[in-house]
Formats: C-alpha cells, sequence, structure tokens
C-alpha cells in the first residue's frame, strides 16, 4: 500500500476512539530548563493494558469477519501486543492464543494470563516465533493478528499520532522534533506519517537499544538490514529482528534519521521519569527520553515531542535499577 496515509488513520481513531484513553502530553519545568528547550511528553505507558500496542490491536480486531472472530485469534509477542490482543479478545468474546518468549517480563506473562489468553511459551534461541505461529493458524484456522507489519495495526497506532497533533494545536504548539521509540517500526511509522500531514517541517527520529539499531542502518543504507543474532538488551518490546517489510518503506519516507541509546542510559532516564514526571516507563518505553537526556541530537531551543510508549515493567527490575 504505496498511499498509506493520515486518512486510513483518522478512520481507525473514529473506530477505536471510545475504546482508547485519550493519554496525556505533559511538559516539565525543570526537564524544560534542564534541556533549554520545551519538550512534551505523551504518556502512553497510561494506556489500557500498559502501552500503545491496545491501539492497533483493538483496529486489527475490528476489521475481523464473524466468522474469523469466532474461529479465534493467534498473536506472537513480547509482551505489549500479547497483552493488548488478548485483552481487546476477551472484551469481543474472541478467543485468543499468545505466543510468548520464556524469558519475557512476569507481568507481561501473567497479565497477558490473566486476560484469559491461551499463553504458549516458547524457548527464543531454539524457536522462531513466527513459524510457531504460522503453524498455529493453520492447524487451528486461526487469524494471526501481526505486531507491527500490517496496514491496520500502523492504522491504530497511528491514532496516537491525531492525539499529539490535535493536543499540540490546542496549545498552539508546533513541534520541530519527533523522537519515538522502534522495534518493528509500526508506531513511528502510523505516527510519524500523521505528524508529518500536520506538521510538515516537524524531522522525526527513531530510537534503538544498542545492538538492536536494524532501522538506523536501513535507513542510512536505504534498504532492510537485519540485526547480529545473540545480542541482548533490558528493552525486551524492542528486539525485533528487522524492520517491517511494511512499515520500512514508509519509515524512509518520513524518517530523518535514527539514534542510540545504551541500556545504562535507560535505566538513568527511569529513575529520570520517575522523578521528574512521576511516571514508571519500561525500559522500551523510556529509549526516546534517554536519547534527549544524554545529548544524543541537539534540542536547544526547540519544541520536541518524545514518546513514553510503555509502562510494563517488573517491579524487581524497577527496585534494582
Amino acid at each position: 500500500m504505496d498511499d498509506f496515509n493520515y486518512n486510513l488513520i483518522d478512520k481507525a481513531y473514529n473506530v477505536i476512539k471510545e475504546h482508547v484513553i485519550k493519554t496525556p502530553l505533559v511538559t516539565n519545568d525543570y526537564i524544560n530548563q534542564l534541556l533549554g528547550s520545551k519538550v512534551f511528553f505523551k504518556l502512553e505507558n497510561l494506556q489500557k493494558t500498559g502501552s500503545f500496542k491496545f491501539r492497533g490491536a483493538t483496529y486489527k480486531l475490528s476489521k475481523l469477519s464473524d466468522s474469523e472472530k469466532n474461529n479465534g485469534v493467534v498473536a506472537y509477542s513480547s509482551g505489549n501486543h500479547a497483552q493488548a490482543v488478548a485483552y481487546s479478545s476477551l472484551s469481543r468474546n474472541i478467543n485468543a492464543k499468545i505466543i510468548m518468549p520464556s524469558n519475557a517480563p512476569k507481568i507481561k506473562i501473567e497479565n497477558t494470563k490473566n486476560y484469559k489468553a491461551n499463553v504458549v511459551l516458547y524457548n527464543p534461541v531454539k524457536e522462531v516465533r513466527e513459524e510457531i505461529g504460522d503453524k498455529i493458524a493453520k492447524d487451528e484456522n486461526r487469524t494471526i493478528i501481526p505486531p507491527y507489519d500490517d496496514y491496520n495495526i500502523i492504522a491504530g497506532q497511528g491514532t496516537l499520532g491525531k492525539e499529539i497533533s490535535d493536543q499540540l494545536e490546542s496549545m498552539q504548539i508546533i513541534p520541530d522534533l519527533y523522537l519515538c521509540c522502534c522495534g518493528g517500526g509500526g508506531l513511528i511509522a502510523g505516527t510519524s506519517t500523521y505528524l508529518k500531514y500536520k506538521f510538515p517541517k516537524i524531522k522525526s527520529y527513531s530510537v534503538e537499544p544498542k545492538d538492536f539499531e536494524d532501522t538506523k542502518f536501513s535507513l542510512e543504507k536505504g534498504f532492510i538490514n537485519r540485526n547480529k543474532d545473540n545480542n541482548f538488551s533490558i528493552c525486551d518490546a524492542l528486539l525485533a529482528p528487522q524492520p517491517g517489510r511494511l512499515t520500512f518503506p514508509i519509515n524512509i519516507k518520513n524518517l530523518s534519521g535514527g539514534f542510540v541509546v545504551t541500556d545504562e542510559e535507560v535505566k538513568h532516564t527511569i529513575k529520570f521519569l520517575a522523578e521528574h514526571l512521576k511516571i514508571i516507563s519500561e525500559p522500551g518505553g523510556a529509549v526516546a527520553a534517554a536519547a534527549i537526556l544524554h545529548n544524543k541530537i541537539d534540542i536547544k531551543s526547540k519544541n520536541v515531542v518524545v514518546m513514553i510508549s510503555g509502562g510494563n515493567i517488573d517491579i524487581d527490575m524497577f527496585l534494582n535499577l
């Protein structure tokens, strides 16, 4: 779909707006003074199920036929998409089977089970989640709900861009920069599309954890690059092996580049956000904030939008940062 555009996001928003929380867009005097800019944090960690993934899952499930709903769905995820599909399915009386890595954060596995999904754990070192999902979909006639590489999912996540635009316009703010986490690329593809439509001069950037900067490299080289295997990061939500086949063409058109942050920078940022914004962010949800707090980009005297995409962090990790 070469013509993915803001109209598709508007349509998605009209469908899901009664189901999602319109999350706050906040600024903070101390942070603005510290950085010499005006920073607006989109607190999607306060969304239902604790992340932006609820938007895409809600919209995708709304597009299923009655027979598809009756046959159930299957999804694979490290946790946030898992919870979103489980919760959205439960509210629609759809049977959901979710494939999760055995080393996923405990809070994400338990929450997915609490939403009455059938959780199938796999070994991420020895098994491939897509292969497991394809087999279950075929054997049980279930519909796969992809985590990012689906235009309905991208449009659903893009509703965040519409909300940000409306909130900025209500404050009479024109943004200069937008920084957003990036795993498979669905969130930044959708949101950057809408923000570019509303604010044509805005520059949007992906932010990824060190050793998982496939989008940054792909943007620089002009084609999809894959991460090396067997790397590690605490940012469990952002460990996609490569940019999406559908998301990357959108992102290479919209984005001005990408940045990389370390796990230590992310840990510092989670603590900083807890202290100064009074919010809890998960590691993947904090990478965009980490980029501005650790001088990855010059933001002096600019209006900057920063995505806080999720808040599902194990309490043990939070207490030991």
